[in-house]
């Protein structure tokens, strides 16, 4: 997070200092989330009315102050919150909206969740709150390092309480409190909205949205919450499979006129396919949006035929039981286990997704990294000798590869099932073996080029995978439960060696010593290195 140097503070504004603390791509109109997941027209509309009504009405002693949407992964909450907060824009009650997402450095850190609202609320056209909040960071920079409480208080508590409550109240969207890094902050989180409740003047409504996980359910049942929040849980109903139908009906319709199928698609028989290939689909999804939408993007896929790929979609599926579990997440784990199977080489397909997850894993649990840490791709490349575009290419309907090389998951629900050996089967991938294989292939590199620890500790090589090696090896390391101590302390020690020999040892031995006993001691694994002590 963005510290500004309080000597030059003449050079900010509250505005400018406010909006370095923020974290930009969780906004609902942010340019990272472009184009953004969103209710298909004529679908989830009862859904989205009920909460849109809800926002509208005048608050009352007994009217609710918190709406909180859950519902199981897959079944379209991010979508719902997206297209609430754009009918809320159209009439002018949006106070801001924040979404997390687990997979993301900064979308899944609490600590920006507050500024970012509060810079949202100072954005909107009320004078009143935005100098208030502008004029409470000039006074007091600091406060965009304190604790979440005080900067609820002060950044948007404090400055509402100048907004006439006459008029229809502000609304805050906050999207996937479950995907927050830490259970205890995601209940202070809920508990701190609560607090909202106390201040009956205040002209805010909240909607947040989650999985019903039991800690986030344990705060809402308490005496703080439960008499002022309204509660919806989504899950499958006649309406819901309405709407994938709609949805699936519409996919197929653009399948079909898409400039890289229409010459493909025109002999083709309509409608494609025939209403009862759609109900299948509809009845496999059971409820979620997540199954359809993974569907439409196979079936879709650019680089093959659509007729092709439907048929190795339902004739996985007809070959299986899955359809009568009473497992609601069996139909995609079947989908997931279906169009990994097209890969030509599934061992380095999942080398790459491994790579992908650990790498990720790394920057989400020590987030100072991201200075050193080089895309996907060129790790995957440099470090693993993998060729990311090759081992992706026929599974594009769950992953997205952008320009500049970063891997990113379609739904999240996909990496979990990779990570869960009874769901993925033979797919299954065991993420501490990944991070032992990059922490070695990381002091690999470094042996070959023993200089470039001393290079890298002095900021040269920031962004390169000769800083991701020298600047994350160790946090591959300690993630992976020291799987694999003896083979990691031996090539340390080739690295000593040759770093005695350049006569440059001294210096980063000793920071590497600092360095990992540190971070060994906080991951409580209780060991210690040979030669680093």
């Amino acid at each position: 997070m963005y510290q500004p140097n309080l000597r030059n503070l003449g050079y900010f504004i509250g505005l400018q200092i406010l909006f370095q603390n923020i974290t930009h791509g969780a906004t609902h109109d942010s340019a990272e989330r472009h184009p953004p997941p969103k209710c298909h027209p004529n679908t989830r509309k009862a859904i989205v009315n009920d909460i849109v009504q809800w926002t509208h009405r005048p608050l009352g002693t007994n009217e609710s102050r918190i709406f909180w949407m859950n519902g199981p992964a897959g079944v379209g909450k991010t979508a719902i919150a997206q297209t609430v907060c754009q009918r809320l824009l159209e009439c002018d009650q949006l106070g801001g909206s924040f979404f997390f997402s687990r997979m993301v450095p900064g979308r899944n850190d609490p600590r920006s969740l507050f500024a970012t609202i509060a810079y949202q609320l100072a954005c909107l056209k009320r004078q009143t709150i935005r100098n208030a909040i502008e004029e409470k960071i000039k006074e007091d920079p600091a406060i965009l390092e304190k604790n979440m409480t005080l900067q609820l208080e002060e950044l948007i508590i404090e400055p509402l309480r100048l907004f006439d409550l006459a008029t229809p109240p502000l609304v805050i969207v906050i999207d996937g409190l479950d995907e927050c890094l830490g259970e205890t902050t995601q209940g202070e989180i809920v508990r701190l909205l609560g607090s909202i409740s106390q201040h009956r003047n205040l002209p805010i409504k909240i909607v947040l949205t989650s999985r019903p996980e039991p800690w986030i359910r344990h705060e809402f049942d308490t005496q703080l919450l439960l008499p002022h929040t309204r509660r919806m849980f989504l899950e499958q109903t006649s309406d819901t499979d309405e709407d994938i139908r709609m949805f699936l009906r519409s996919g197929f319709t653009d399948i079909c006129s898409a400039p890289d199928h229409q010459r493909t698609m025109a002999n083709v028989p309509k409608p494609w396919p025939t209403p009862s290939v759609v109900d299948e689909f509809v009845e496999r999804a059971s409820g979620q949006f997540t199954y359809a939408s993974t569907v439409l993007k196979f079936i879709g896929d650019p680089s093959n035929q659509p007729t092709v790929q439907l048929d190795l979609i339902l004739s996985a599926a007809r070959a299986s039981k899955i359809g009568n579990s009473t497992n609601p997440l069996a139909a995609l784990d079947r989908l997931y286990i279906q169009i990994l199977s097209t890969s030509l080489d599934k061992r380095k397909t999942l080398d790459a997704l491994g790579a992908v997850i650990a790498l990720t894993e790394a920057i989400i649990e020590f987030q100072f990294l991201m200075i050193y840490s080089a895309s996907a791709c060129r790790v995957m490349e440099e470090l693993l000798g993998l060729q990311p575009e090759k081992a992706l290419r026929t599974i594009r309907s769950l992953v997205e590869v952008s320009k500049d090389g970063e891997v990113k998951f379609f739904h999240k629900s996909f990496p979990d099932f990779l990570l869960d050996a009874s769901r993925s089967g033979n797919y299954f991938i065991d993420i501490n073996v990944m991070h032992s294989r990059i922490a070695l292939a990381c002091l690999k590199t470094i042996k070959l080029d023993p200089a470039i620890a001393l290079h890298s500790l002095n900021g040269e090589h920031a962004g390169t995978v000769k800083s991701h090696a020298v600047g994350c090896w160790d946090i591959h390391w300690m993630l992976s439960l020291v799987s694999d101590q003896d083979h990691l302390c031996d090539e340390i020690k080739g690295i000593n060696a040759s770093l005695f020999h350049y006569h440059l040892a001294q210096e980063w031995v000793h920071e590497m010593a600092v360095t990992v006993q540190r971070r060994l001691r906080q991951g409580g694994t209780g060991i210690t290195m040979p030669g680093l002590t």
